[in-house]
C-alpha cells in the first residue's frame, strides 16, 4: 500500500507541475497576443524568460483550490468539459444544419439529430453535477462574457486571435 500511495503522490505531483507551466505558458501567450492584458500576462522576467505573473497567478489559483473538495473540484472541471462539448454541438447545429444549404435525410441525421442528442446528453449530465461546481462554473462563464464584452467594444469589435507561432 506504501508503494502505491508513493506512486500517487509522485503522480500528482508531476501532473500539478505540468499542468501549471503548462497553465502559465499558455497564460503568457494570451497576453502576448493581446487576448488577456499585456501588461501582467504578457512579460517574461528578465533574467530567466520565464512568465513570472502567470506562473504566481496559477499558484495562487492551484493554493485556492485546496478548499475544494474532490467531488467539487471534479465536478467544476467536467462543467467545463460540458460546457465546451455543448457549444461545439450548437455550433455544429448552427454551421451545417441551420448555415447549410442541402437539408436531406443524411444532413438531418448528422448535422441535426445526433448534435442534438450529444447537446442534450451533455446539459443532462452537466446539471447532474455538484451544485457548488455549477455556481462557479456559471460564475466564471459570466466573468469570461463580460471580459469579451469589453475585450471587443460591447461585441463591435472580433476578439483578437490567439498566434501559434513561436516567438523569436
Amino acid at each position: 500500500m506504501s508503494i502505491f500511495l508513493i506512486g500517487l503522490i509522485v503522480g500528482q505531483f508531476a501532473s500539478g507541475l505540468s499542468a501549471q507551466a503548462s497553465g502559465s505558458r499558455l497564460l503568457f501567450a494570451m497576453g502576448r497576443d493581446g487576448v488577456l492584458p499585456k501588461s501582467f500576462f504578457g512579460t517574461l522576467h528578465e533574467r530567466y524568460g520565464t512568465p513570472v505573473n502567470s506562473i504566481l497567478l496559477c499558484a495562487v489559483v492551484a493554493l485556492l483550490a485546496l478548499k475544494l473538495d474532490v467531488t467539487t473540484s471534479t465536478s467544476f472541471i467536467n462543467f467545463g468539459a460540458f460546457l465546451a462539448f455543448s457549444l461545439v454541438n450548437l455550433s455544429v447545429i448552427f454551421h451545417y444544419w441551420i448555415g447549410g444549404e442541402s437539408k436531406g435525410l443524411r444532413e438531418f441525421v448528422l448535422f441535426l439529430l445526433f448534435p442534438f442528442i450529444g447537446l442534450a446528453a451533455d446539459l443532462w449530465l452537466m446539471v447532474s453535477l455538484d451544485h457548488l461546481a455549477i455556481y462557479l462554473g456559471l460564475s466564471w462563464l459570466a466573468i469570461g462574457v463580460v471580459y469579451l464584452a469589453v475585450l471587443t467594444g460591447g461585441f463591435r469589435r472580433q476578439p483578437p486571435e490567439m498566434d501559434f507561432q513561436e516567438a523569436t
